[in-house]
């Protein structure tokens, strides 16, 4: 199935190729707690950047890993490559198109204590 999204001014466009039923992380690590994200993980060969690669910018911290990626002119954060999935994006299931159709399932995932919960996810 196909989805698409974006940020909230529509500068930022996507499109991924998902299955009709997915599984999103909700992460309890400081930024994904204070913004809401909710991460549906989509292979790298899935996702592809429709419009705005020139209206993001590119935030990192702690270990640096994760490649936090917003709009620059409405500062949402639609999608980005997650530490925890080094060969996927994490699409913000909050960003998709609102008739997107899929078929969801939430799972915690304690990004608080984040090396032990991404030995649990295997």
């Amino acid at each position: 199935m196909l989805v698409e999204g974006g940020c909230h001014c529509g500068l930022v466009r996507f499109e991924a190729s998902v299955p009709d039923a997915v599984e999103v992380l909700d992460c309890n690590c400081s930024i994904c707690a204070m913004t809401g994200y909710l991460h549906l993980i989509v292979p790298e060969n899935k996702f592809r950047l429709v419009d705005g690669q020139r209206d993001t910018t590119t935030y990192r911290f702690g270990s640096g890993k994760a490649r936090h990626i917003f709009c620059t002119q409405c500062g949402i954060k639609s999608f980005y490559r997650p530490r925890s999935h080094p060969d996927a994006i994490s699409v913000n299931l909050r960003c998709l198109d609102e008739d997107h159709g899929l078929s969801v399932t939430t799972v915690p995932f304690d990004g608080r204590n984040w090396d032990k919960a991404r030995a649990a996810l295997g």
